[in-house]
């Protein structure tokens, strides 16, 4: 059955599948273009959302990948970096746009979101809720809607990246992710036996 997600993406995506196509399948990684509301967007980043988490969850895991947001607001130095500098790495968009579905949030935005507990508010009222103070913060969601709703409702996610890491380190949190690393340890315990396996 063709959900309004599905409708409307397919239906955005129309002009853009030819030239996807001509130039060999999905968007490059190339520098983000500007929203009107004035934050840096991938290409390749969730793109025209009806902002119901638990239906891009949903979405991620059909498509066998992880849901992460992105948390950013006009004017970020570190959000415009993160972009024009990380994105842009072929081993860093490679791995993150194979394995993750990102989903951008404007801290200070209006737009309604439904959250994965079905409650509705402003993408500036969801950022409190979820405690994304400043930007950029990307907050991780493990496949399993079940999962996700079993946190409290400022901790739903499963892992967290607070500001802008080390170019390394900020690959290894999306590693470390991937790899389910946060069902077991933290963050700096996965490093470290990655250390000890390298």
């Amino acid at each position: 059955m063709l959900d309004r997600r599905h409708f409307l993406t397919t239906l955005m995506a129309l002009p853009l599948l030819g030239a996807a196509a001509r130039a060999g399948g999905e968007p490059a990684c190339t520098k983000a273009t500007m929203t009107e509301d004035g934050l840096h967007m991938q290409p390749w980043f969730i793109q025209n959302s009806f902002l119901d988490l638990k239906e891009e969850l949903e979405a991620a895991r059909q498509a066998g990948k992880m849901l992460a947001i992105v948390v950013e607001r006009k004017g970020c130095p570190y959000c415009a970096r993160m972009h024009e500098d990380y994105f842009t790495r072929p081993e860093v968009c490679a791995f993150v746009r194979r394995n993750f579905a990102i989903l951008q949030i404007n801290k200070l935005g209006s737009r309604e979101v439904t959250d994965f507990d079905g409650q509705t508010m402003s993408e500036s009222e969801w950022t409190k809720k979820h405690r994304a103070f400043y930007t950029p913060i990307t907050l991780f969601y493990d496949p399993d809607i079940k999962t996700v709703l079993k946190g409290a409702p400022d901790k739903m996610e499963a892992a967290r990246m607070d500001g802008l890491m080390a170019p390394d380190m900020f690959i290894a949190m999306y590693h470390y992710v991937h790899d389910k690393g946060y069902r077991t340890g933290s963050f700096m315990k996965y490093i470290q036996a990655q250390a000890r396996k390298g």
